[in-house]
């Protein structure tokens, strides 16, 4: 330390400024030194990102594949995949139309039950008029009552005499032109149109 404090005497430089600049020398050192050592550890990682790339392509090839081939697999791959993707979302619009579909059924069978119970009524309404209308029928003398009957439709004349006695109908069906009476007759019987 003597030596080095001589050398800067016999410089001209005084002991502060010396020791100031061995300092800086010394600061400048440590970051050049840093700064090499940071240089050396990106030269390692960029090495090692390459090296791995490598080895994942190389994991990517069968063994003994040659480049051509290689590149030509590598395009399957993408082809497959993109299938894949193609598929997995027409499976997703399979979905929703299944969904959709599934929500058009209910609201049909609601719609369907909703249209029974109206018919079901309106039946139930035609039933309690047939059912006066008979009333009404067995309750007239039989050449009126079968005078209405030949102006009535066919189905429903059938359906009316078919809810009367028995002794009401042969009463009302004499009364009745035979020809007419013949065809109503069979229609009771249900042998109509037989030959």
């Amino acid at each position: 330390m003597k030596n080095k404090f001589e050398e800067i005497l016999k410089k001209g430089l005084r002991p502060l400024e010396s020791m100031r600049f061995l300092n800086r020398t010394k600061n400048l050192f440590l970051v050049l030194f840093c700064l090499g050592i940071f240089k050396l550890f990106l030269a390692l990682l960029v090495f090692g990102v390459h090296v791995y790339e490598l080895s994942a392509k190389e994991e990517k090839l069968p063994a003994g594949c040659p480049p051509d081939f290689a590149d030509f697999l590598q395009v399957e791959r993408q082809r497959l995949s993109d299938k894949e993707k193609e598929l997995r979302l027409k499976q997703e619009e399979l979905k929703l139309l299944e969904a959709r579909i599934q929500e058009q059924l209910t609201s049909l069978k609601e719609l369907e039950a909703s249209v029974e119970e109206k018919l079901n009524r309106i039946q139930a309404v035609q039933d309690e008029r047939t059912k006066l209308l008979v009333k009404a029928i067995s309750e007239m003398k039989p050449s009126k009552a079968a005078d209405m009957l030949i102006n009535m439709d066919k189905d429903m004349a059938v359906k009316i005499l078919s809810q009367l006695k028995s002794s009401q109908v042969a009463s009302i069906l004499s009364a009745m032109p035979p020809d007419k009476a013949a065809s109503i007759s069979e229609a009771i019987s249900g042998n109509e149109g037989k030959e």
